[in-house]
């Protein structure tokens, strides 16, 4: 049963994926532009999320900075493209870098940190950064923010355009960090999480392992910085508040934690749900801050847990039958 499982798993994803694929290229062709800007959004999020999955779900640190690794894409990505004359693609990657080394600099105390302390010292973190975006005004442009120079593909429409550099960033994301947690770095990530008091005997460094994640994290928030300023057109300090990191861990705990597929998932929530409440102002923060602890208490994996779930009770209702028929004489 197992192996047939299997077998049509495979098979249905070797049907799915490139009817998903062919559906993501046409797309454009297929939506208006304010629904397709709505997709790119989904996509971004999705990929900001994944830095979340490394840092929390892989390696199990409550880190809440990410809004802020997320707003120095928006910035360096830009002031490097629009005011130095860096092409785009490299200059997103410099600003990745950059994020990244202060992923290191925060992931060096923190490290030693554990729960309520690791959240406490990366919130304020980010409430530092909030406040760099508003002194450092050259770069930022200060509290009145700064426009954000369009990238336009071969001539293409900007709304066209960013959902073709949001797919193939988004791609490239992805296929790295699942290659990532394939291989045994991946695995000594999550070591990390389930048994971190054991991981000196092992041979493995908890503090190296740290300090990677939250590079790894804040170089793919800073990633999806970059494509989420050029949807923005005009970015501010005041774009990259609470409000934002409470939706990206909408996105994670509602999706999975764990599963990279969980942030398309969780995306789609996030992106639908403020679609649909856009007209009740405020109250689309408690709707979200409700999902995230219903989330957290009663569904722990996530929605794209719901099927392993299934499985594993028809599973066990299959042993049990099985056992209890064994005791019955023919």
């Amino acid at each position: 049963m197992a192996r047939e499982s299997l077998g049509l798993r495979r098979t249905a994803l070797s049907v799915v994926v490139p009817v998903l694929a062919l559906l993501a290229v046409v797309l454009p062709d297929l939506v208006n532009p304010y629904r397709l800007f709505l997709a790119t959004l989904i996509v971004i999020f999705a990929v900001a999320g994944t830095g979340l999955v490394v840092i929390m779900g892989w390696t199990g640190q409550i880190a809440l900075a990410h809004v802020s690794f997320l707003g120095i894409g928006v910035y360096v990505t830009n002031w490097l493209f629009s005011d130095v004359g860096v092409p785009w693609p490299i200059a997103l990657v410099l600003a990745a870098f950059l994020a990244s080394f202060i992923g290191i600099l925060i992931g060096f105390p923190a490290a030693r940190l554990r729960g309520f302390y690791l959240a406490i010292a990366t919130l304020a973190f980010a409430e530092l950064i909030s406040r760099l975006f508003v002194e450092v005004d050259v770069v930022t442009g200060g509290i009145a923010g700064k426009s954000i120079e369009t990238v336009r593909l071969f001539g293409m429409s900007s709304a066209r355009s960013h959902w073709y550099m949001a797919l193939i960033v988004a791609v490239l994301v992805f296929a790295g960090v699942h290659r990532l947690g394939g291989t045994a770095f991946g695995r000594c990530l999550r070591t990390v999480r389930d048994a971190e008091v054991a991981t000196g005997s092992l041979g493995i460094s908890s503090t190296n392992y740290k300090l990677f994640a939250f590079a790894l994290s804040a170089f793919i928030a800073a990633i999806a910085g970059g494509l989420f300023g050029q949807l923005l057109s005009y970015a501010s300090p005041d774009n990259f508040h609470t409000a934002l990191l409470i939706q990206f861990l909408v996105v994670v705990f509602v999706g999975g934690v764990t599963r990279l597929s969980g942030t398309v998932v969780g995306a789609i929530f996030v992106i639908v749900s403020r679609e649909l409440l856009q007209d009740v102002g405020d109250w689309q923060r408690w709707v979200f801050g409700i999902s995230l602890v219903l989330a957290v208490r009663f569904l722990p994996g996530g929605l794209t847990s719901i099927g392993g779930r299934l499985r594993s009770r028809r599973s066990s209702s299959g042993e049990a039958i099985t056992s209890f028929g064994e005791g019955v004489p023919a």
